[in-house]
């Protein structure tokens, strides 16, 4: 289900001025027309359903009016169901890769992505990342917000800038609480110590949870280091080793959080 992820609630009589580039994703995408219906994403996160009132090609500007009360749009159920907050901790990999996993992940509803920082990581990369982090590149923030509009994702993913592998750990120990209802996994590509992504988040408490909040790492096209396995390990991240092919770290990323949204879910 496609949808506009606005940035402002409708004003006292229920209208939303479109401009710019959402403008142009509802006149050019979607191709929508006075009377025309869109689902509408607001700033805090409820779903309502506005019709186009005008559209003004020249001007570019597109006036959404909200539905009376009595046609509020109802959550689809699928949407509502119960999922763990995912936190995507990614060591920086190319531009091109970054661009896609950040995407991706905005796609499958992951709450927030951790560039990380680490020993394999392409000096230019990191350099790239740190410029699309920052406030006056809005590149990544704009690809979240299609991905969004495109999936229908409830999910406000956030960005942060980038941290070391340190820092990473600390962040997510602060996120977790140290809570039993958290888990954290590293891909790793060796075998050896590593548990299956089940074995890693099969505790109870994880699982029958409403609030779990999961964490997955993956490494850039390099992989993690030893080292710095040892140091997530340490601060409770569990090395996962997935039984497959050799994987593409932007493969990694998407294959990582479906398999745990799939173990969280019972489905």
């Amino acid at each position: 289900m496609r949808q506009l992820v606005a940035e402002s609630e409708p004003d006292e009589n229920g209208c939303l001025c479109i401009e710019g580039k959402k403008f142009h994703y509802l006149n050019s995408v979607l191709r929508l027309a006075c009377g025309d219906i869109i689902s509408v994403r607001l700033p805090g996160g409820a779903l309502v359903q506005m019709s186009v009132a005008d559209a003004d090609e020249g001007a570019r500007k597109m006036t959404l009016q909200s539905l009376p009360a009595q046609s509020a749009f109802q959550e689809n159920p699928a949407a509502q169901k119960r999922s763990a907050e995912l936190f995507l901790f990614q060591f920086i990999a190319r531009p091109p890769k970054m661009d896609l996993i950040v995407r991706q992940a905005a796609e499958c509803g992951v709450a927030k992505i951790i560039p990380v920082e680490g020993t394999f990581c392409q000096k230019g990369s990191i350099e790239s990342a740190r410029k699309k982090a920052a406030d006056k590149d809005d590149r990544w923030q704009r690809i979240i917000t299609e991905a969004r509009q495109q999936s229908g994702s409830p999910v406000e993913t956030r960005l942060l800038p980038p941290v070391s592998v340190e820092q990473a750990c600390a962040l997510w120990q602060e996120e977790s609480g140290g809570q039993k209802n958290s888990a954290a996994v590293v891909l790793y590509e060796r075998e050896a110590g590593t548990k299956t992504v089940y074995e890693a988040v099969k505790n109870a408490d994880v699982i029958k949870s409403e609030t779990a909040r999961i964490a997955v790492a993956v490494g850039a096209e390099g992989g993690i280091s030893a080292e710095e396995i040892s140091v997530m390990k340490k601060s409770g991240f569990i090395p996962v080793h997935l039984a497959t092919n050799i994987l593409r770290c932007e493969t990694a990323s998407l294959y990582g959080i479906a398999a745990l949204q799939t173990v969280f879910s019972g489905e």
